[in-house]
């Protein structure tokens, strides 16, 4: 593995865990309610996907001369200009499924990642929040906002 990777997967198990919060709330209920804010949001504002191209520089030839007079030319040459995509419409895709689970009543909030090895008790619901409140990744399955024993 490369070490840029790797440090990458590290850093990420460390990182606040952005989550949708609302005391009380199961965590099924919570998952139905994203996947209805998403399909609303997507509905209205589609993925719009548009080519667009970096700026191209020119950098001009130089010449370049011995003491006995010899001259050489390097030609100019243009970088850049590689095409890319991007989503026009993202931001407000995601600021639209922001508002729509927020009219629900979730909160988006950033929580820490619980460490490797923190006793807690598994729940269904979402807890209040304290300060040692963290988000447990379950593998492969959905966060969950844990309060640890």
């Amino acid at each position: 593995m490369r070490p840029a990777l790797i440090l990458f997967v590290l850093l990420s198990a460390c990182a606040p865990a952005p989550v949708y919060y609302a005391e009380g709330v199961s965590l099924a209920q919570r998952e139905r309610d994203l996947a209805l804010c998403d399909a609303q949001a997507f509905a209205a504002y589609p993925v719009r996907n548009q080519i667009r191209y970096r700026p191209r520089t020119w950098f001009p030839g130089t010449q370049t001369c011995t003491a006995d007079g010899v001259c050489t030319m390097t030609p100019g040459y243009w970088l850049g200009g590689e095409a890319y995509t991007v989503d026009v419409n993202a931001d407000a895709r995601r600021n639209a499924g922001v508002a729509c689970m927020g009219a629900r009543g979730y909160a988006r909030i950033s929580l820490p990642r619980c460490p490797e090895g923190t006793a807690i008790a598994p729940t269904t619901t979402m807890p209040p929040l304290t300060s040692a409140t963290c988000v447990w990744d379950q593998a492969g399955g959905v966060p969950v906002i844990v309060n640890p024993l």
